[in-house]
């Protein structure tokens, strides 16, 4: 492997190099960022397929979709945020809402 990637390097012009370098040192950074949100919300990348969009949530809940948005911005249901995405898992929600209605009891 570190022949194939000396190999590689000798390749680059030089004055290609610096361009290069900015690329790759973007890319490792944005791989990074996106895994430690990731880790930071406690999520695994399996858990990460298992989230909900809105829409999904609101079919498995009867209840409109606007309600989930309203309800995620207000901080009243719990949401994972992935960039710009909101995602939702179904049991935290599910859990939420009993704890609601048993605090309302």
């Amino acid at each position: 492997m570190e022949v194939a990637v000396a190999e590689w390097a000798r390749r680059i012009p030089l004055d290609q190099i610096p361009c290069l370098l900015a690329f790759l040192s973007a890319r490792l950074l944005a791989e990074r960022s996106s895994s430690r949100s990731c880790e930071h919300n406690g999520e695994t990348a399996r858990d990460v397929k298992n989230l909900l969009r809105a829409g999904v949530l609101a079919e498995r809940l009867g209840v409109p979709e606007s309600w989930v948005r309203t309800e995620e911005r207000a901080g009243r249901i719990p949401s994972v945020r992935l960039g710009k995405y909101v995602r939702f898992k179904l049991r935290d929600v599910e859990r939420t809402l009993a704890a609601r209605s048993r605090q309302r009891a």
